[in-house]
C-alpha cells in the first residue's frame, strides 16, 4: 500500500482514538488511561514483533538502548497529550499536538538529510503561527494587555507535541534497522516502564501533590470501573494499530511527508469537540486553526 495512504489512514485512526481518549480520561483520570493503554499496547505489540521474526534479528545494543530511551520520552509525551485531552478544549489542544508533524519535517531535514523547499518552510512557519493563535489569549487593553494560555491543557499539548516530533524522526532508525513491528515493540517497552514508574511514584506521594495532579492525573474521586478500564484498553489497542500503520508508512515513505499527513487526525477531533462537547472557538483561534491546516498542506507538497 502507498506510504502516504498509510499515513492518512493512521491519522484517521488516531483522530477517532483521541475522541475515546478524551471521554475516558475525563471519566477516570489521564494517567490511569495512559497506564492501562500502554500496558495493553505492549501485550499487542510484542507478540506481533515476535511473529514477524524479532528473535531472528541481530541487534545493535546502541540502537536498542536508544529506542528504549525513545520509549521513555514517548511515555512522558503520552501523559502530556492525554492530560491535554482531559483538560481541553479539544478544538485547541488537538491541533496543537498535531503540529508535531511540521516540526518533525524540519528535524528530518537536519538529521536525516531530507529535502525541504521554500513552500515547506512556509508551511512550518504557518503551523507555528497557528499554535500561537490557538493556544494564547489576551486580556486587557493598551499597556495592560497580557497574554496567557487559552487553557492549562495547551501547556501539556505543547510538551507532547515537541516530544512526539523528536520521537517521530528518531524512530526511523530502529524501524529501518529491524522493521516497523520490532521498532514499535522496543519503544513500547520503554513506554510501559516509564508510565508505571511515574504512576507508582505519584501514588506514593499523592498527599503532597497539588489538587490538579490528584484529580486530573490520578483521577482522585473518580471510580475506576470496568467500563473505564475497557475503554482505556481499547485506546491502547487502537493506538498501537495506528502506530503500526504509521511505522509501516515510515518504513517506505519520506519521513517529512508521512509525519505531516499522519498529523491530520485533529480534523476529526475538532468536529467531535464542536458537536460532542459544544466547544466554540474565538475568531483568533479559528484563524489559528486555518493557519495550521494551511501549513500542513504546504508542508505536505512534493519537493
Amino acid at each position: 500500500m502507498n506510504p502516504l495512504a498509510l499515513a492518512l489512514l493512521s491519522a484517521a485512526m488516531w483522530g477517532c482514538t483521541d475522541l475515546v481518549t478524551t471521554y475516558v480520561g475525563r471519566r477516570i483520570g489521564s494517567l490511569r488511561v495512559v497506564v492501562i493503554a500502554v500496558t495493553t499496547s505492549v501485550v499487542v505489540a510484542v507478540p506481533v514483533a515476535i511473529a514477524r521474526g524479532a528473535f531472528s534479528v541481530t541487534y545493535d545494543p546502541a540502537i536498542v538502548g536508544a529506542t528504549l530511551v525513545m520509549g521513555v520520552a514517548a511515555g512522558i509525551a503520552y501523559i502530556g497529550v492525554f492530560t491535554a485531552f482531559r483538560l481541553g478544549p479539544l478544538s485547541v489542544v488537538s491541533p496543537t499536538v498535531s503540529a508535531y508533524g511540521a516540526f518533525a519535517a524540519v528535524l528530518a531535514v537536519f538529521f536525516l538529510g531530507e529535502r525541504l523547499t521554500a513552500t515547506h518552510l512556509v508551511g512550518v512557519i504557518a503551523v507555528g503561527m497557528g499554535i500561537v493563535l490557538l493556544g494564547l489569549r489576551t486580556t486587557g487593553t493598551g499597556r495592560k494587555r497580557r497574554a496567557s494560555l487559552a487553557s492549562p491543557g495547551v501547556a501539556f499539548a505543547v510538551v507532547g507535541m515537541a516530544l512526539f516530533a523528536v520521537i517521530t524522526v528518531a524512530l526511523t532508525i530502529p524501524i529501518h534497522a529491524y522493521g516497523w513491528s520490532t521498532g514499535i515493540a522496543l519503544s513500547r517497552l520503554g513506554n510501559v516502564i516509564t508510565v508505571w514508574a511515574i504512576l507508582l511514584t505519584l501514588r506514593a506521594r499523592h498527599t503532597s501533590l497539588p489538587r490538579w495532579a490528584r484529580t486530573d492525573l490520578l483521577g482522585e474521586g473518580q471510580r475506576l470501573d470496568r467500563r473505564g478500564i475497557a475503554l482505556a484498553a481499547f485506546v491502547g489497542v487502537a493506538d498501537t494499530l495506528a502506530f503500526f500503520v504509521f511505522a509501516a508508512a515510515l518504513e517506505g515513505g519520506p519521513t517529512w511527508a508521512v509525519s505531516l499527513l499522519s498529523s491530520l487526525g485533529p480534523i476529526i477531533v475538532v468536529l467531535g469537540g464542536y458537536f460532542g462537547y459544544g466547544e466554540r472557538l474565538r475568531t483568533a483561534q479559528l484563524v489559528g486553526l486555518a493557519s495550521i491546516t494551511l501549513g500542513i498542506i504546504c508542508a505536505s507538497l512534493p519537493a
